[in-house]
């Protein structure tokens, strides 16, 4: 977990994302190393269409694993301070880019803000509809691929023209996470991966949280979520059951916005759900 939260926080508001360096334990990273292996031989005939290959609803294949991570304690008091006590998940999933030649993974770029971005408006922070939690597999260097982002593009009128959009930006920052680095990014960022010309495969893990208003593509109304759900309500845990979408406050702290400052009202909602969280007779 950082040090300094305060500094991730100002880190995130002016470049549009934050690393924490060292977030994930190695029993994590072993079980991710296991899963992605399962996965590698479950598709060993069915090969991916190009050099990139989405998995979603890990949940579902692998439900006592996936909701841990999805519900990790520090991800989820950072995700709060950046959209309050709103913070739902929309999807999890991985995706493997497999190697390339050089010349195929320059073109492997691709420009683009994640959903439910709001850009253009001001050139002031305003704080993400929904944020992408990122974790690299192995280490990223510059063969098996940077990830690449144009800082303060969150808070810009900023746009990439689609003649340009395979292109390197003049504006762009390179960065290389490590293994058990987690990756905090703004949805109105605008970002690119870089093809993969190594002799690896690289594969990232994506927690897209997004607040609860939003739809979602995570399939919710399965027995594990519904058993997660049902014993966060035991233990009070609004924020829990609020992951997967259930908030009966949701209307009731909507409307009474206005009457403080976003983020200082966030706090006293936060602090009423772990109040109400401790009061079990």
């Amino acid at each position: 977990m950082p040090r300094d939260i305060a500094q991730h926080l100002e880190t995130f508001k002016h470049n549009g994302l934050t690393i924490f360096e060292n977030q994930l334990d190695v029993t994590v990273l072993d079980q991710w190393q296991s899963i992605f292996k399962k996965e590698l031989d479950q598709n060993k005939n069915n090969p991916p269409k190009g050099n990139r290959h989405d998995t979603y609803q890990l949940i579902e294949k692998y439900p006592n694993f996936g909701l841990s991570f999805a519900s990790n304690t520090n991800v989820l008091d950072f995700l709060e301070l950046l959209i309050g006590p709103f913070v739902s998940l929309e999807a999890m999933a991985f995706a493997a880019t497999y190697p390339s030649t050089q010349e195929e993974a320059i073109k492997s770029i691709g420009w683009h803000r994640d959903m439910w971005a709001s850009i253009g408006r001001t050139n002031d922070y305003l704080p993400p509809n929904a944020i992408n939690v990122l974790n690299y597999f192995p280490d990223i260097n510059p063969d098996i691929g940077a990830f690449r982002f144009i800082p303060g593009s969150h808070r810009k009128s900023i746009f990439v023209d689609a003649e340009m959009k395979r292109q390197p930006h003049p504006e762009e920052q390179l960065i290389y996470p490590k293994s058990g680095d987690t990756l905090f990014v703004h949805s109105g960022l605008l970002h690119s991966g870089t093809g993969n010309h190594s002799s690896e495969i690289r594969y990232f893990v994506s927690r897209f949280y997004a607040k609860c208003w939003y739809p979602r593509r995570e399939q919710t109304d399965i027995p594990a979520i519904q058993s997660f759900i049902d014993e966060a309500e035991l233990k009070r845990d609004r924020r829990l059951m609020r992951l997967f979408g259930k908030d009966d406050l949701l209307l009731s702290r909507a409307g009474r916005s206005g009457t403080q400052p976003e983020e200082e009202i966030w706090k006293k909602w936060i602090a009423e759900d772990r109040q109400y969280k401790l009061a079990i007779d």
